[in-house]
């Protein structure tokens, strides 16, 4: 895609364990605050104890009884209450502002085996139990965009950038409403987790934290942002994605899905690295970026791996020593097709309060079926503003 360079960063909104706004939640983050409690629907066992509780990050008292659709219309709500605060956005008054604004909704993919959806009935479920539902309880007249359900997991926020940029430049759309939605935590995704080894546990010390969480932006051309008055405060230069092949999965991969996701790191690290190499390029970045790298690891070796290769092709356009690695994970545990959109909020909030390592931030992101992302943004103003 050609540089996104009129698209701006104009409202954040945010949901977690850390928190019920964006502002708590990226300052607990810069903090180094974390919250795990033990989870009761999972446990462990080991030599010693027999049976030990696996920690999660559930967001205590507020998503307890929902599940899946439910669990993510819930945090939405929140989190996009949030956002019109947050930006100072007008009330359902305002017909023409949300005429005006779409929402692309970042998922995780729909699979059967966690979610028991018939594949059939997927769209239909989409738009009743979460587009229309969410517009209900917000009372805003909120529509989404062409192809706005995204369920590609944690890369989806690169395709929704995208489609936000084709958007703008069709005149179809002011602005777009990028909401990213998941959680680990209701018992399916949990079972999944333990089917596939995933979980770190006292006998697997190589593993993920199950979170949840929603987090949103709001994306506009500039020239609109500056004409309503808006406080505009990251600009997003650039985004690339690779989706995840389609081609059926090999022999035995079912019933080795982590060691499969380890074989695969060598080809999955090359297509992070081609994402990043196409996001710089589109930018028009000419030296080695350097500047805050945010990238999804959340304790499992895959990852790892998959960031390790990436690193060794990208030596020439990036330089590692001189720019630092930003984890959202160890904060707010893996908050899953969630992260991507969580890691626009903490960058444009580092830029907002000044303590970002320079005026550029690299978004890296692989969903666990082999899809990559990475975005680039960068500050407005790099000096500490009188925001919250």
């Amino acid at each position: 895609m050609p540089p996104a360079t009129g698209i701006v960063i104009s409202g954040l909104g945010m949901v977690s364990s850390l928190g019920f706004d964006v502002v708590t939640n990226c300052a607990a983050q810069r903090a180094g605050l974390t919250w795990r409690h033990p989870l009761t629907q999972a446990v462990a066992y080991d030599e010693a104890e027999l049976e030990a509780p696996v920690s999660g990050a559930p967001i205590e008292g507020f998503t307890n009884g929902f599940i899946q659709s439910g669990t993510w219309v819930r945090m939405a709500v929140t989190a996009l209450e949030d956002l019109v605060d947050y930006g100072q956005l007008p009330g359902r008054e305002d017909a023409r502002f949300w005429q005006t604004t779409g929402v692309a909704w970042v998922l995780p993919p729909l699979l059967f085996e966690r979610f028991f959806w018939p594949e059939p009935e997927v769209p239909a479920l989409l738009e009743t139990y979460c587009a229309d539902l969410l517009a209900r309880l917000t009372q805003l007249p909120l529509q989404m965009i062409p192809g706005g359900f995204i369920p590609s997991g944690p890369h989806g926020v690169a395709t929704a950038v995208q489609r936000a940029e084709a958007l703008f430049t069709r005149g179809r759309m002011e602005r777009v409403l990028i909401l990213g939605t998941d959680s680990w935590l209701d018992r399916p995704s949990i079972n999944l987790l333990v089917r596939e080894g995933r979980l770190k546990t006292s006998e697997r010390p190589v593993g993920l934290c199950p979170s949840e969480s929603a987090a949103c932006v709001l994306v506009e051309r500039a020239m609109h942002a500056e004409q309503r008055g808006a406080r505009a405060e990251s600009r997003i230069l650039a985004a690339a994605v690779q989706d995840a092949p389609e081609a059926p999965p090999e022999e035995g991969e079912e019933d080795a899905p982590v060691l499969s996701r380890s074989q695969w790191a060598p080809e999955w690290g090359r297509k992070l690295a081609m994402t990043v190499q196409r996001t710089l390029e589109a930018a028009g970045v000419r030296e080695p970026f350097r500047g805050d790298i945010l990238v999804d690891l959340n304790g499992e070796e895959w990852r790892a791996r998959v960031w390790g290769h990436a690193q060794q092709l990208l030596q020439e356009q990036v330089d590692f020593s001189g720019s630092r690695l930003v984890i959202p994970a160890i904060a707010f545990g893996d908050v899953g097709a969630a992260s991507g959109v969580v890691s626009l909020c903490v960058a444009t909030r580092s830029y907002v309060r000044g303590y970002a390592s320079a005026h550029r931030t690299l978004i890296c992101s692989v969903s666990d079926e082999g899809g990559t992302g990475a975005v680039l943004t960068e500050a407005l103003s790099r000096k500490p503003s009188q925001a919250p």
